[in-house]
């Protein structure tokens, strides 16, 4: 119950390392009208959890698995931000991942090596700079050090990502937080589908792509005005 309860801290919106600052191309689409109300918000959301599973969410498995092979772990940040298109999206990772190592270090047990993978991360991304810092690989490796469930701490983490895109869905366009609930609880067993495919992959099936939602993120550089990140 412990290690569910410091997954739930880490991914909660109010975590302080300012995800709820990336939109992931989602302020694009709705700064040029292709999302207007609640049906189009949540076709993104689906089409969001279509191809997590080739992305972060599969990052954060494979280093949850792998998180004993440094070399391994290696590879899958060089590869998994190669793999971001939008200049913006790979910024904000290695932000969020940057200012997450530095905070776990005040949590509990920290001092006493309680997370041996994410030490090395941290020391490979803050101190060597052999690794450039992946938000994704960072949870996976923080979940497997607290010993939890991967298929829990995948869907923890799958639901903040879809969390923080519904809230700022609702903001910005504006719609009311019932539409927003909707969306959140219609999501619930696509959560489960893409946790459970992206269990099955391995490195060499990352890398596919929402071309649309590459390129809305790319084009968020150029808005006229912006609220957030990416």
């Amino acid at each position: 119950m412990l290690a569910t309860l410091r997954m739930i801290q880490v991914c909660d919106s109010l975590f302080p390392i300012g995800a709820f600052t990336l939109s992931n191309g989602l302020e694009t689409l709705i700064a040029n009208k292709t999302i207007t109300n609640g049906e189009a918000l949540q076709e993104y959301v689906s089409s969001f959890l279509n191809v997590l599973p080739y992305n972060d969410l599969g990052g954060m498995i494979l280093s949850f698995d792998h998180a004993e092979d440094m070399s391994f772990i290696k590879n899958l940040d060089s590869l998994s931000m190669a793999l971001k298109a939008p200049e913006e999206v790979r910024t904000g990772s290695k932000k969020l991942c940057s200012r997450f190592l530095k905070i776990y270090g005040e949590f509990e047990g920290a001092k006493n090596n309680c997370f041996p993978s994410l030490d090395f991360y941290r020391d490979e991304v803050l101190k060597n700079g052999s690794c450039i810092g992946n938000h994704a690989i960072a949870i996976g490796l923080f979940a497997n050090d607290i010993g939890l469930n991967k298929e829990e701490a995948a869907s923890i983490y799958t639901y903040s990502l879809l969390n923080a895109i519904v809230t700022n869905g609702v903001k910005m366009i504006p719609l009311s937080q019932m539409v927003g609930q909707k969306i959140l609880s219609n999501s619930q067993k696509k959560i489960i589908q893409a946790v459970q495919r992206a269990c099955t992959l391995d490195m060499d099936d990352l890398g596919v792509g929402g071309t649309g939602i590459d390129i809305a993120g790319m084009k968020h550089e150029e808005l006229y005005s912006r609220l957030y990140m990416s």
